[in-house]
């Protein structure tokens, strides 16, 4: 026998997150034949022993439970490693920071039954403003996307954490390609290009538990724009052209506000609340800036 689902999460240093990502996974071990598989990243903090503690107790409700070492190279890697090390017929990675609702309960097996791979929808948990505030981002995003050529943007689609093994098998693995951008957005395009049938689920939600503050998401984009310079192998620049292209279309935001005010007029439209709309278009210039700054500088230091 081998189990019907493989959950593959990759973590490290995330103590305090990982006990309710660890969880989340409850809500489909309860339900189905469940091959629980966390590739660890030789964390410093208690993440660890977190995850002992609870595969210890509830170790019993899964198919089977597996705890890898990940020599800590890339996210991509720890993922191939999930992955080769894996059996279910489905695949769902996440993250030390991001987990499952409930709705993977109710609609995974009907949304799986016409569809070879799935970009669910994220909800990042609102424990601050700027938590808050970029889930409306996203809120936002999700709703300009979907009115958008199918749910894509300039034909990129979003990033799939949902696999038929038959996907993967025949990509070969989780690709080994990139550190911290777009590893995901390349295993979903391959996909794609070898005519497996994708969709953006707004039925299937993860939850993502962010660091608060505004300079955390300043960081984090401010790094992803490096990334697009230092990380990507030239199968990763080929793959993610469009891409990269949309994200740099976005830099004309910066001097020209076009796409915050739209953002801001989306999100009334939606929310009906000035200063929420408002928060929106200032967030969504704090990434545009982010990412501006992080690229400019990438394209004059280059992989330094």
């Amino acid at each position: 026998m081998k189990p019907w689902c493989s959950i593959i999460i990759s973590t490290k240093n995330n103590e305090l997150t990982i006990k309710h990502v660890l969880r989340s996974t409850l809500t489909l071990a309860n339900a189905y034949d469940i091959e629980l598989i966390i590739v660890e990243g030789g964390s410093v903090d208690n993440t660890y022993s977190i995850i002992s503690n609870f595969t210890n107790e509830f170790k019993h409700l899964y198919f089977s439970v597996k705890i890898l070492r990940d020599p800590g190279i890339s996210l991509s890697y720890a993922r191939h490693i999930g992955f080769m090390d894996s059996e279910g017929e489905i695949v769902v990675f996440l993250d030390g920071d991001t987990g499952l609702t409930s709705s993977f309960k109710y609609y995974l097996e009907e949304e799986l039954a016409v569809h070879d791979l799935i970009s669910p929808l994220f909800i990042v948990v609102p424990v601050d403003r700027a938590t808050r505030t970029f889930n409306l981002l996203l809120y936002t995003h999700t709703a300009l996307v979907l009115k958008n050529s199918n749910a894509t943007l300039f034909n990129v689609p979003p990033a799939a954490r949902v696999y038929k093994r038959k996907v993967l098998e025949r990509i070969r693995g989780y690709p080994i390609s990139s550190r911290f951008f777009g590893e995901d957005r390349i295993a979903t395009a391959l996909a794609i290009r070898l005519g497996f049938r994708h969709k953006f689920s707004t039925r299937l939600k993860l939850f993502k538990i962010d660091e608060p503050g505004f300079g955390s998401y300043w960081k984090k984009h401010y790094r992803y724009a490096l990334g697009i310079h230092r990380d990507l192998i030239s199968l990763g620049r080929s793959i993610l052209r469009g891409y990269v292209l949309a994200r740099r279309l976005n830099h004309i935001n910066v001097l020209f506000p076009i796409l915050s005010i739209l953002y801001a007029g989306r999100s009334f439209a939606t929310l009906r609340n000035i200063r929420e709309s408002i928060e929106v278009s200032l967030m969504k210039y704090l990434i545009d800036l982010a990412m501006f700054i992080g690229d400019l500088r990438g394209s004059i230091y280059g992989k330094k």
